[in-house]
């Protein structure tokens, strides 16, 4: 079996936009994250996906399940109400956008509402370095690529790849890591998890967790010209998907939050 805790294939949510018609078309991904406050039991709930996602709509929606006993799926609408409906990192070219989400409203509505711990099951590319995870380290990419979003079903599309690079150079230029994951339309906001490893090598470690490494945002495309043989002149242009895809690292996504909820607030592990 894959090596996925359930917890985080439930955080996982499709996000649309209704029509005129009132028809749903599904349009990205994101995932229910959560930060502990003055005491464990209690978790103030974000969803995460990308700004481009959200930026050309004052309203989406997103599915939810709920605690019943019997699977039942409920299309929950987000919308502006005077103030902007997410926060956004500072840099521009960090594509991501968190919106806190209304505790009590969970609550009153009975949704099985299943969460990422932003602090303690995720790591950032620093973190994930020191502990021994670098390239080749297998990842798995949860979302819904494409519109495939079932009616009866809230479980996202798995897609195993690896870390492609992660380097300090590469985050500061880019503030991206690369991952090796065919990635297309859909995908937009997608959480990617660790797989755990428990094999090494000499001279290497090993990290038997399974955690948030970050957000995939978009894919490198190939490109390839065709050019006139008499005049020279480029007529076509063929664009690719090279299967190479771009996400932020956690520590992202943990800025965001944090201007949402300052860490000082924030229970840490011991």
């Amino acid at each position: 079996m894959a090596l996925i805790p359930y917890q985080y294939l439930d955080a996982v949510a499709s996000i649309g936009v209704r029509s005129l018609d009132n028809s749903i078309s599904w349009i990205g991904t994101g995932f229910f994250a959560g930060r502990c406050v003055n005491n464990p039991n209690e978790v103030v709930p974000f969803l995460v996906t990308n700004r481009h996602v959200f930026e050309s709509f004052k309203q989406v929606v997103v599915r939810m399940k709920k605690k019943n006993g019997e699977l039942q799926l409920m299309n929950v609408t987000l919308e502006e109400n005077g103030a902007p409906l997410y926060k956004t990192h500072p840099q521009p070219d960090i594509d991501i956008a968190v919106i806190l989400l209304d505790a009590n409203a969970i609550k009153d509505y009975n949704f099985d509402f299943q969460c990422i711990n932003i602090d303690l099951q995720a790591m950032s590319s620093k973190e994930l370095r020191e502990n021994g995870v670098d390239e080749g380290s297998l990842i798995y990419m949860l979302g819904f690529p494409m519109g495939l979003v079932n009616v009866n079903s809230n479980l996202p599309l798995c897609r195993l790849g690896c870390i492609a690079r992660m380097s300090e150079t590469q985050i500061q230029e880019a503030h991206n890591i690369l991952v090796d994951v065919q990635n297309f339309p859909g995908n937009s906001g997608s959480p990617i998890v660790l797989r755990p490893e428990t094999a090494t090598i000499i001279g290497t470690k090993s990290l038997n967790l399974s955690v948030l490494v970050g957000i995939i945002h978009s894919y490198i495309p190939y490109q390839e010209k065709l050019v006139n043989s008499q005049t020279r002149q480029v007529v076509e242009i063929r664009s690719e998907n090279s299967g190479i895809a771009n996400a932020h690292p956690v520590e992202y996504i943990r800025e965001v939050v944090d201007l949402i909820l300052p860490p000082q607030q924030v229970i840490q592990q011991h």
